[in-house]
Parts: structure tokens; C-alpha cells; sequence
């Protein structure tokens, strides 16, 4: 059941990219990366529902003739994505001051707004007759993602036409202010209360953490331009929520990552994720620098991490790099600016130009992701197999095109949006079947499915015996102190210590805990760092104890950097885990 639950929370939070994978030869090329609306406004369609003039955008939009694709059994547009579509043009306004688009953001808010119902709750989906799927589960009335993107469209939008059109902006404060009541519904039935998951402390009135960070950027958005208390309070309610499911460090998994479902403390998925973006933002706001101070925790700790590494789909905990998506990339470059902008460090600006490379070709299938020449955002790219989704639907559209706006504007990340990776020093995962065995009977187990109900296996297991001892060779580039960790299960009841052995000598051993409750997969470190010098090292891992599941040995360098190229400039940016610190330097 729980996997099922988390499957649904997948289908549930965004429209899916249908697949239209190629490899990346052939792919299009522009050194340029204006802000291109062509292909969204494409995308969408001028309506009139019981008289009111409005726009749908339609979901997907397939290759190699980009026409529109519905959702089978869904609908032919949602909020999800009108909604997303109405804060691009209202960007696009603000920062341009084009009337044509403020016309887009009136409408595609008019839809949004005809979507809720008396209750300020929300439908999502509208068949091909315009008429509301009132009963998919994708669709059906309930404060979940669609209405809470509907909740930031209509704050940015109520600051907008507050001074564009103050009549208008009546109508849109009046349905704001319906939403927030079925907000408040939603999160004072468990407020102040916690559930405990594997020995974690999860505040138990938010549910989607991930959903929620958009209501919290819609609030932020009016409470900005009108101050009312009732927003204030749920501000306040849904910060302190995201806020405290953040766990991890520098070299604690999770690496401080504000985590999404809170039925996990164990998985971070990339698409989403706006947590930092949304606390950043509230907490500049609201004058509440403990908010500022999580989103720059996140940003310092995961999110550079991930600039080092390389993009991901997410870490359950093993990091998985297949099924890239522009929606992941944006929520990584929305963070760091918006913590740039509480801030005012410009590093983070750094970084923001640096996550958005991603769109034009500093990815694993050295990928343009965003064609400026079409205004087109592909659906995404497999990390692994370096092959593409040339296919390009309104989401990835939406996130490309948010993406470049907000680097556009910010002068120190715009100089690095056509970065190129030339060098990675970061972590290495090694499988635990490739391991040999040297004593005992070690068992190698294929699970029957990857996912565990709340966290992901990498691949096939190992299933490990009191005083077994397995061995592999590895290699590493550069000289240094490294930090070992295990993607393992924790089982009730059941203790234990991995000895870890490079060369024949004792280094270091990860002690490994009961879970308190279910077991659970989870990352666990050894307990000092070793030194290893450039080369090929015997890794040896001794077990004691009754029974170990062991997915993976990861071995991180303590201090790990990427360096790239811009222009003539080399960009290097260096982590050092141990010291917990990052450094960006930039060299002609």
C-alpha cells in the first residue's frame, strides 16, 4: 500500500512527459538563451467557459511535429500547468512590461479561478468539452498541488494587477482569500502535532511538503503587497512545517535537504522540491532569518553537492541520475536565487547560473534543454544512458522558461548560464554484488521490486552473515581523506558494526543502529574519514553481527570540486565537507 501511495503522489504532482527518447546527436544548438514564448504560447488555447474569456494550456506536445497530446483519461488541461504558465507571463510583464502577456496571465487566471470551488478547494483537470473531470484522481476536489500552484499564481498575480487593474485584482484577492480557508482546513486538523517515522520527528499538518512550498510562495506573494493577518498566520504555519523537515549536514545524509513526503525521511526527489525556494522567499518577507537560514542550509549542503556531482532524479538514498527533468533543474535554480536574494552572498547567484547550464548543454547527454530558436523546453534526459526527450509539453516549457527568467534578471548568474563542466571530483558508488567474497557465504539477492515502500535499492543486494568479509579493488584519482558510507537496510531489533579495511589495516567501521520501529534502507557512515592515496586500494568490509542488507559502499571525497569553463573564465567550486564550507573561484 505504501507504494502505491507513492506512486500516486508521483502520478499526482506533475502532468508526465510521454516517452520520446533519442540519443543527443543531432541535438539543437544556440549559444544565445533569450527568453522565447513562442512554443507556450503555442501550447495554449483561447477559451470562453460561461462567458468568460480564458486560456488552457495543453499538456503535451510531442516530437518531430509538436502538435498538442492530451492526457488520456485526464484531460486536455489542468491547473497544474495554467497555473504555471500564468506566473511565466506575469514574470514576463513585470520584467518587460509586455502587455500581451499580462492579456495571457488574465486569462490563464480566470481558468484557475473557475477550477475552485465553493469550498476554495480545487479541481485540475477540464475534458475535451471544457467541462470539469470532477472525479480522476489526478483531478478530483482537494487542496493538493493543483491548488496550491493555484495559490502562487493568484498572489503574484494579485500584486500585478493590484496596479494594473485593481478590479480585477478584487476578484483574484477574493478567491486567494477562499483558497487560504481550505488551507487552514487542511493544515489545523493536525497542527503542532508530529508522527515519528524510523526514529524521525515529522510535523504531521502538512502532508506534501513538496505541494505545500507552493501555497507558501502564494502567500508570500500577497502577504508581500497586502499584509493580512490570516495570511500571516498560515505563513507561518506551513514555514514552520517545511522548515523542520530538513534533516542531514554536510556529511549526514540527507545533506540538509528539505524532504517531500512525509511518509519518508529517506527520499528527496529533484521535481518539486521549492522548499528553499518558498522559505527563502517567506522568510525574507516575514523577517523570519530562521527560514532564510534553512534554505541556505539546503543550498549549501545538497544543492552545491549536486552542482558537483552532476543533476539527479533523486537520492532514496542512493543518488540516481536517470530521468532528468527541467522541473528538478528549476526548483535547484529557484533555491539559489531566491537565497541570493535573502541574502545577498552572491555566490548563490553563482550557483543559480550554474544549476540552469543544465538547459543549455552542461548535462550528462551534453544536451541543448532549451531551444531559444522555438522557446522550447525538452521533457528530459536519462543521466545513464545519455539519451533524450526530444518531446516538449507544457511542464518542461513552463520550468525551462521560469528558469532562464530568473537568471536573466540576475546579472552574476547569467554569466554562467552557458557554463561547461570539464571536471568532477565527487563521489563514487560502488555496488556491494560486484564485491568478492573472501570469507563466509555472503548471498547475493535480486529484490522483488526496487522500491522498499519508502526508499529506492540501486540494484541487487547483499546479504551479509555474522564475521563474512567481502572485498573489491577501487580506485581513486586524488590523494586525500575520504568518507565511507553504506546504503543499508536498519532492521528492527537488530545491531551491528561493518569493519572497514583498505589494504589489509583496520581504517574505520560504520555502527549500525536498530531501527526503532520497520526497517528501513538508509545511508550510514563510517565513524572517521580515511586517508587514501591516488590509486587502486583493496576495500575489504567485515561484518559482525546476526544479518546485514548492504545495497552500496560510497566513497566521497572530504573535500570534493567541479570546475568549469565560461567565456574564457575557469570556475571551481570546491567543498570541504569536514570544515563544512564552500568556495567558488574564478580564474581568467
Amino acid at each position: 500500500m505504501k507504494g502505491f501511495k507513492m506512486l500516486l503522489a508521483f502520478v499526482v504532482a506533475f502532468c508526465l512527459a510521454s516517452p520520446a527518447y533519442a540519443h543527443a546527436a543531432g541535438k539543437p544548438s544556440e549559444e544565445k538563451t533569450p527568453v522565447n514564448l513562442e512554443h507556450l504560447n503555442f501550447l495554449n488555447e483561447d477559451v470562453t467557459i460561461d462567458g468568460v474569456d480564458m486560456l488552457i494550456t495543453h499538456i503535451y506536445s510531442e516530437a518531430p511535429d509538436y502538435k498538442w497530446v492530451d492526457a488520456s483519461g485526464e484531460g486536455i488541461a489542468c491547473v497544474d500547468d495554467v497555473a504555471r504558465a500564468a506566473v511565466v507571463y506575469l514574470n514576463d510583464y513585470e520584467q518587460n512590461g509586455n502587455k500581451k502577456s499580462l492579456d495571457n496571465s488574465k486569462k490563464a487566471l480566470n481558468f484557475v479561478m473557475h477550477m475552485q470551488a465553493d469550498d476554495g478547494e480545487f479541481y485540475n483537470f477540464v475534458n475535451k468539452d471544457l467541462s470539469i473531470n470532477t472525479d480522476g484522481p489526478t483531478s478530483k476536489k482537494s487542496f493538493d498541488w493543483w491548488a496550491a500552484r493555484a495559490m502562487w499564481a493568484m498572489g503574484q498575480g494579485y500584486g500585478v494587477f493590484k496596479k494594473a487593474n485593481p478590479a480585477y485584482a478584487a476578484k483574484l484577492k477574493d478567491s486567494f482569500l477562499l483558497a487560504n480557508k481550505a488551507l487552514q482546513k487542511k493544515i489545523n486538523e493536525n497542527y503542532g502535532e508530529y508522527k515519528n517515522v524510523h526514529g524521525y520527528r515529522v510535523p504531521a499538518w502538512i502532508g506534501g511538503f513538496d505541494a505545500m512550498s507552493n501555497a507558501l510562495l502564494g502567500l508570500a506573494e500577497f502577504y508581500e503587497v497586502e499584509p493580512l493577518a490570516s495570511v500571516k498566520n498560515s505563513m507561518k504555519k506551513v514555514g514552520r512545517g517545511l522548515d523542520e523537515f530538513q534533516y542531514g549536514s554536510y556529511t549526514q545524509y540527507p545533506y540538509g535537504a528539505h524532504l517531500g513526503w512525509d511518509g519518508s525521511p529517506t527520499l528527496w526527489h529533484a521535481w518539486g522540491s521549492g522548499q528553499s525556494f518558498a522559505l527563502a522567499k517567506a522568510g525574507r518577507v516575514l523577517g523570519e532569518k530562521k527560514w532564510v537560514k534553512s534554505a541556505q542550509q539546503e543550498a549549501d549542503q545538497l544543492f552545491s553537492h549536486l552542482l558537483v556531482t552532476g543533476m539527479i532524479k533523486e537520492m532514496a538514498p542512493t543518488m540516481a541520475k536517470d530521468e532528468q527533468i527541467a522541473y528538478g533543474v528549476n526548483m535547484l535554480t529557484q533555491g539559489f536565487a531566491e537565497v541570493f536574494k535573502a541574502t545577498k552572498d552572491p555566490k548563490y547567484a553563482q550557483y543559480a547560473g550554474l544549476a540552469a547550464s543544465w538547459f543549455t548543454g552542461n548535462n550528462d547527454a551534453n544536451a541543448v534543454m532549451y531551444d531559444a530558436k522555438t522557446g522550447r523546453g525538452y521533457d528530459g534526459l536519462n543521466g545513464v544512458t545519455g539519451k533524450v526527450n526530444w518531446n516538449s509539453g507544457a511542464e518542461s516549457t513552463i520550468e525551462a522558461l521560469m528558469a532562464l527568467q530568473t537568471v536573466n534578471s540576475i546579472p552574476k548568474a547569467e554569466k554562467l548560464l552557458q557554463a561547461k563542466t570539464l571536471k568532477r571530483h565527487t563521489a563514487v558508488v560502488v555496488e556491494a554484488e560486484d564485491f568478492d567474497t573472501v570469507l563466509g557465504k555472503p548471498e547475493t539477492v535480486a529484490p522483488e521490486s526496487s522500491w522498499t515502500g519508502d526508499a529506492s535499492y540501486s540494484g541487487k543486494i547483499v546479504r551479509l552473515g555474522d564475521s563474512d568479509v567481502i572485498s573489491k579493488k577501487i580506485s581513486v584519482d586524488k590523494s586525500g581523506l575520504y568518507l565511507f558510507s553504506g546504503a543499508l537496510v536498519r532492521e528492527a531489533g537488530s545491531a551491528g558494526k561493518l569493519d572497514v579495511q583498505v589494504d589489509g589495516r583496520s581504517m574505520s567501521f560504520m555502527k549500525i543502529l536498530p531501527s526503532p520501529d520497520t526497517d528501513f534502507l538508509t545511508l550510514a557512515n563510517a565513524e572517521h574519514p580515511v586517508y587514501l592515496s591516488k590509486g587502486v586500494h583493496e576495500l575489504k568490509l567485515k561484518f559482525k553481527g546476526e544479518e546485514l542488507l548492504l545495497d552500496n559502499v560510497v566513497v566521497q571525497p572530504a573535500v570534493e570540486y567541479a570546475v568549469f569553463k565560461t567565456g574564457g573564465k575557469t570556475v571551481k567550486l570546491e567543498r570541504d565537507l569536514l570544515k563544512g564550507r564552500n568556495f567558488v573561484e574564478i580564474k581568467e
